[in-house]
């Protein structure tokens, strides 16, 4: 048998270790990111922590753990959003001082609000349009200066029927009024066509009238 030098050895070994049986034993990306982290871990001696530059080394280990954990928080369930609530102090009239338009008026504006998709002015003025239209009637007292669901609780004695069409009417004009959220479509069209239901429907008998006046 040839004897075989050390650097032909080495290079025999090399060459069966590029053979494709041998790829799969060959370490990955992770292992070598684990390997230096835990080699990192590892030369940090127990009598080096309180040094500055271990200290400061820490501090940013533990900045870049927080951000990462943060983001898969906010993939993971989104950004939170602004909950749908209105303070009784954040709440005023629905009309504003100046707003003197009759409940025809403020239903046309509606109508070509939502036309020239201004779905938030169409909802604005097509609540304004139930409520102009329930003073007029006589229906519900004190109605420039009454909050939405104010309007909205008043108008459910004579309209009992439709007591949750109200109250949703002035909960998504509150919404686009002191929240600003935008209204979509269905929303415009459902508050505009909430008025003109009120506007065509007959009080009941025993509640057409409430002389109690509305709160602010």
């Amino acid at each position: 048998m040839t004897a075989v030098d050390p650097d032909q050895a080495r290079r025999l070994l090399e060459r069966e270790l590029e053979r494709s049986a041998y790829q799969g034993a060959q370490p990955t990306w992770w292992d070598r990111a684990s390997k230096a982290f835990l080699d990192w871990l590892a030369s940090l001696r127990a009598d080096g922590l309180d040094s500055p530059g271990v200290g400061h080394t820490l501090l940013v280990v533990a900045i870049v753990v927080l951000v990462a954990v943060a983001v898969l928080v906010v993939v993971a369930r989104g950004v939170p959003r602004r909950r749908l609530r209105v303070t009784d102090d954040a709440v005023r009239g629905v009309f504003d001082d100046d707003d003197t338009r009759s409940a025809d008026e403020l239903l046309r504006s509606a109508d070509a609000a939502a036309r020239n998709g201004d779905w938030s002015a169409a909802v604005l003025d097509g609540y304004r349009a139930t409520a102009r239209g329930l003073g007029e009637r006589d229906l519900v007292p004190d109605v420039p200066g009454a909050t939405a669901r104010a309007i909205a609780a008043a108008a459910a004695r004579p309209f009992p029927a439709l007591a949750d069409e109200l109250d949703t009417a002035a909960r998504t004009f509150d919404a686009v009024r002191y929240l600003d959220t935008p209204a979509d479509r269905s929303a415009a069209e459902a508050v505009v066509a909430s008025a003109r239901t009120i506007a065509r429907t007959r009080p009941a008998a025993d509640r057409s009238v409430t002389t109690t006046a509305v709160p602010s």
